[in-house]
């Protein structure tokens, strides 16, 4: 049988082309990459490469097999992360992950909260989208991480911090009249599209909800942020679907409508149960899971 490391030396070969550029990139000798790869196939009973001059070429067993020696070295490289993560200073110092939109209202409102009862506690608030801070909690980089509906997984302790409803962001100049916006008027109008936009603890893809309505949207452009989506209604380029906690924290130059039906979203403090926690880290966990925070503290005039 081979071992993960024999798998990783394919992976990487198959990856470069080359031994010397695999001995490289796993910072070992060429020689031993060839002994490695020729110990695989001696052991697997299969070529799986042709040796030309400069380059190897994989043979079709090599193609077949390279998919799941792709998935095996992933897994290896997130083993490293959370090695390396739990090796990293477990000072006072909490790491926090957190959207962009929630990084400029809620959490620096949390933060002022728990620094003027707890002065003297470090902060490292990384921005990044709600899924890509789910996957770096799963590794372990974070001890938390305050995001929009996140998934459900046996891995997370999860705590609802504030809930709300999407709304609608018109330009000032085209906006509708009254506050009410009906769900089916949204595929009359140019819409900017948030991708993988979920609803609430359902976590329903929004694309697949408005879908099931019947109403097809004119999406004329999407982004991946809802800054970006708010600054083009801000332009006049179209209409977008926001968080209302979103549409209050970036500026008065588009125009607010509530969606009917309403479309409910919830922000989550999430942490990871195998992630060794330093105390510092989890008396800001227990103090946002207190249930003591008043929501109302959090509206923007």
């Amino acid at each position: 049988m081979i071992s993960s490391r024999h798998i990783e030396v394919f992976y990487h070969v198959y990856n470069e082309g080359s031994l010397t550029r695999a001995a490289k990139v796993l910072n070992v000798s060429q020689p031993l990459i060839s002994k490695t790869l020729a110990y695989a196939e001696h052991k697997l009973k299969l070529k799986l490469f042709v040796r030309h001059a400069r380059r190897l070429s994989p043979t079709p067993e090599a193609d077949l097999l390279f998919q799941h020696a792709a998935a095996v070295n992933k897994e290896i490289s997130q083993f490293n992360n959370i090695a390396d993560n739990l090796v990293k200073d477990p000072s006072s110092t909490i790491n926090i992950g957190c959207t962009p939109s929630l990084g400029l209202g809620l959490l620096p409102k949390l933060l002022n909260m728990y620094l003027t009862k707890t002065p003297g506690t470090k902060f490292n608030v990384v921005n990044l989208q709600s899924a890509e801070l789910e996957e770096q909690l799963k590794e372990l980089t974070f001890d938390l991480i305050i995001c929009f509906n996140p998934d459900s997984s046996e891995l997370f302790q999860k705590t609802q911090l504030l809930e709300g409803s999407l709304v609608l962001a018109a330009p000032l100049n085209n906006s509708s009249e009254g506050k009410i916006f009906k769900l089916s008027q949204i595929k009359k109008q140019p819409f900017i599209k948030v991708k993988n936009l979920k609803m609430g603890s359902s976590k329903r893809n929004l694309d697949n909800y408005l879908d099931s309505a019947g109403v097809k949207v004119n999406w004329i452009a999407e982004t991946e942020t809802m800054q970006v989506a708010k600054a083009m209604v801000e332009q006049g380029a179209g209409y977008a679907i926001i968080d209302d906690f979103s549409a209050q924290v970036y500026g008065s130059r588009i125009s607010v409508h509530q969606i009917e039906p309403s479309i409910p979203y919830e922000i989550c403090m999430v942490s990871n149960k195998e992630k060794p926690l330093s105390v510092s880290a989890q008396k800001f966990i227990d103090f946002l899971s207190s249930g003591l925070i008043d929501p109302s503290t959090f509206v923007i005039d």
